[in-house]
């Protein structure tokens, strides 16, 4: 298996990975319209699950009923980011908070919560589903994969968390759904090659 900056070349080496890659930076600017971009991260880990390629994706051209269209993808990002980001680090920093330790709690919440979004989106037998039982279902089987395979997640992601905290001093923590889109886009790479 390739190891974790083997396989950061070789997303960044794709022809696309600037346009790609900067229009997810630009949505992940913008509050709640973030929601698309973590939308196009889980259309690029089924893709690269269905063709076994690590290939960008264009940005879907909306085609059809534009506004059924626009709902679907805002869903997907936003039971995806819930459900396997925000939800993790809120209940970290509620626990870590109790010893005045919140903003750890986060990182902790990040560090585990990550390669759960990566596996879920890379996942042969996770599909996005608006039904409850479905949700914690692959909610649940995402986790169970992280903690049976922590050793070969714990550098990737406190690379990961690295970059989070360090773009948080360039740019306001509110906008760090734009460097969160770019450290998944790396996290869900590593993951699908853990699963071959």
């Amino acid at each position: 298996m390739k190891n974790f900056e083997e396989i950061c070349y070789s997303v960044v080496k794709q022809p696309k990975f600037v346009k790609n890659a900067t229009i997810g930076f630009i949505l992940g600017l913008i509050p709640i319209i973030n929601f698309f971009a973590f939308s196009y991260l889980i259309k690029v880990g089924k893709q690269w699950t269905e063709n076994e390629e690590l290939t960008l994706l264009d940005w879907s051209c909306v085609t059809g009923n534009l506004r059924e269209v626009l709902m679907k993808n805002f869903f997907v990002g936003v039971i995806a980011f819930l459900g396997f980001i925000l939800i993790p680090c809120l209940i970290c920093f509620s626990v870590f908070g109790l010893a005045g330790l919140g903003p750890f709690g986060i990182c902790i919440g990040l560090f585990i919560s990550v390669p759960a979004f990566a596996y879920a989106a890379v996942s042969e037998t996770s599909a996005v589903s608006f039904t409850a039982s479905a949700i914690l279902s692959e909610f649940v089987n995402a986790y169970r994969w992280v903690i049976i395979n922590y050793k070969k997640l714990i550098i990737p992601s406190a690379l990961f968390l690295c970059f989070q905290v360090v773009v948080s001093f360039v740019i306001p923590y509110a906008l760090m759904g734009a460097p969160m889109f770019l450290g998944l886009l790396f996290i869900i790479a590593y993951v699908k090659q853990m699963n071959k």
